[in-house]
């Protein structure tokens, strides 16, 4: 049996290695100009059938020879799968979806190759999971993504499973898995065409193959899936970096702890962990580098020379840049030093949908309330070197980002280990079970709960049922997208939308568009002052080719109003006056043409 699940291991991070080599050949294509092949892009979807495949082959036996229990969480499971798989197939309405990991892939397909998209600093980043998405946004099937993210989910589940069963049994298997899965943030990005779940696969890829190779130090394929799978995080999201300076001392204590190997093979094997880790992530580095001097950007620009146009975006967006994490959290929030140091546990306490003070996403309780009882029994450096990786990812986190629950998510994994190894030893030493069975039962009956909630907040019964048209659908959930249908209807095919507090929601704008790095629109605000009449604002949008102006108007008045003086609103209000003819408006959005 710990063969059996030994070799599940390894294979899932293979499955999990092969699309990332299959993205990363799919992006230097498309560097290239490949992007509407159809050899490339029909074995992007034979590398992910492939991946589907062996997932739905491997969870359809999970639970053989488990007994009831067993089969009680299975079935608990594909109540989640079968969720995740519905709440799919909805039109894409989430934001990141739409100014990014799918916006980004359109402008690709739109162009047939990956181009620079310089309005937009988050197109600079490693993406290796959005070039599985590009195929299916090009071929216009946008709800794939979603699919993809969730089988990154699913396939963390199953390394969960492999780990945990290899260590106990199926059964806590089977726990670890259905505990990853109903983590509410995870179920709710898991309905989500989102790269999160990509970056905590191949970190916790990278972590259980490490301890794999911990004990099995002549077994260099080990090595050799961690190294890889790192490099594919990395490769992923510019988060992974914390990963890295997270497990690379933990790499170095395993290597100096004996037995000790002679000092060559040692070097061997940290050339070898480097090389395959940097193989995936270099592509990206060198295209940043060729596009704007410096590799990593748009971050670091303080070691790199950076092109003026490069060193300019990075610049646009007004942010709270210099100001400490938790300073900011103290002007932003009203929070106390008490609240603001306690960060790391209440994440787990308090964590909130859509509340940015609360952390924008919601874990669990249970993946620290059984600390106490995971240190003890076998596997302690297991279970020590799990819990070093989190605690030292939460804590980088807490003073390097906001804190948000999708950017320390890559602790889940290793928590859940914890978890289901406290369980373990709980179960073992409890004399009435039943208590531990009601406690478990009440986390499940908890996840359940946010589990209908995202149904019931996604709303998906008319559009699945035919009642409801995609159109009518993202019309009820975008209130954007009805001045977006306008666009693609009534304008003209060579026209250019300039997007003022749209969010920088683009993904359905049919047409060219512009909008600036930043929230707030810097370049508006930076022709109109430095213009001496109203023809020279009109002159600043002619040299970028904008023929519309697309905002939020309200947002738009309040922010012209506190950020221009009394002589830069009359120029202003000359101009719109004067050359800006409204088109369109719906629900607080409007389109304005520009008489040029």
């Amino acid at each position: 049996m710990d063969e059996r699940f030994s070799r599940l291991l390894g294979q899932t991070c293979t499955t999990g290695c092969l699309l990332g080599a299959v993205a990363t050949g799919y992006f230097l294509s498309g560097l290239a100009g490949y992007v509407h092949s159809p050899l490339l892009n029909f074995t992007i979807a034979a590398a992910l059938a492939g991946a589907l495949g062996f997932l739905l082959y491997q969870f359809s036996i999970a639970a053989k020879g488990t007994g009831r229990l067993g089969w009680s969480i299975w079935t608990a499971l594909l109540v989640i799968l079968i969720t995740e798989l519905v709440l799919g197939v909805l039109p894409p309405i989430s934001r990141d979806e739409l100014t990014h990991h799918l916006a980004i892939p359109k402008l690709y397909a739109k162009a047939g190759r990956i181009i620079e998209v310089p309005m937009a600093p988050y197109a600079y980043y490693p993406m290796l999971v959005d070039m599985l998405f590009t195929p299916w946004v090009y071929w216009g099937y946008d709800f794939l993504p979603k699919w993809i993210h969730a089988l990154y989910g699913n396939l963390t589940g199953l390394l969960l499973y492999a780990y945990l069963a290899q260590r106990m049994n199926a059964v806590y298997g089977l726990l670890g898995w259905f505990f990853f899965a109903s983590t509410p943030v995870v179920m709710r990005l898991s309905h989500w065409g989102y790269i999160d779940l990509g970056l905590v696969f191949y970190t916790a890829a990278a972590l259980l193959c490490l301890v794999q190779w911990r004990e099995q130090r002549g077994a260099n394929r080990w090595l050799a899936l961690s190294a890889l799978s790192l490099g594919f995080a990395l490769a992923t999201k510019p988060n992974a970096l914390v990963a890295v300076l997270v497990i690379a001392p933990l790499v170095l204590l395993v290597m100096v702890k004996p037995p000790r190997r002679n000092a060559a093979l040692v070097g061997c094997e940290i050339l070898c962990l480097s090389a395959l880790t940097l193989a995936p992530f270099l592509p990206w580095l060198v295209k940043n580098w060729w596009q704007t001097g410096n590799p990593l950007f748009p971050f670091f620009g303080n070691l790199f020379a950076v092109r003026p146009g490069a060193a300019a975006l990075a610049q646009d967006a007004a942010t709270f840049a210099g100001v400490g994490i938790f300073d900011k959290r103290e002007l932003l929030f009203g929070e106390s030093f008490w609240q603001i140091i306690s960060l790391p546990l209440r994440i787990f306490f308090s964590g909130q949908d859509d509340n940015a003070q609360y952390f924008d996403g919601v874990l669990t309780p249970a993946l620290i309330l059984f600390l106490p009882w995971a240190f003890k029994g076998k596997w302690l450096d297991d279970k020590k070197f799990f819990a070093a990786f989190a605690a030292l990812f939460l804590l980088f986190a807490t003073f390097l980002v906001d804190m948000r629950i999708r950017y320390v998510l890559v602790i889940v994994p290793p928590l859940v280990v914890l978890l289901v190894f406290g369980v373990f030893n709980v179960y073992l030493r409890v004399k009435r079970p039943a208590f531990l069975f009601v406690a478990l039962l009440g986390f499940a009956t908890w996840y359940g709960i946010y589990l209908w909630k995202y149904v019931a907040d996604a709303e998906p019964a008319g559009f699945l049922t035919g009642q409801e048209s995609r159109a009518e659908y993202l019309t009820r959930k975008l209130p954007e997208y009805a001045v977006f249908e306008h666009i693609n209807r009534q304008t003209p095919a060579q026209a250019k939308i300039y997007l003022l507090f749209a969010g920088r929601r683009a993904y359905y704008c049919e047409r060219n568009y512009f909008h600036d790095g930043g929230d707030l629109p810097g370049f508006l605000v930076a022709f109109v002052r430095a213009a001496k009449s109203a023809d020279e604002i009109g002159r600043s949008l002619t040299e970028k080719q904008i023929t519309h102006l697309m905002a939020r108007e309200d947002l738009l008045s309040r922010f012209l109003t506190h950020n221009l003086t009394p002589e830069q609103a009359r120029l202003w209000n000359e101009f719109a006056s004067r050359d800006l003819k409204l088109e369109f408006r719906a629900n607080g959005y409007a389109v304005y043409k520009v008489k040029l």
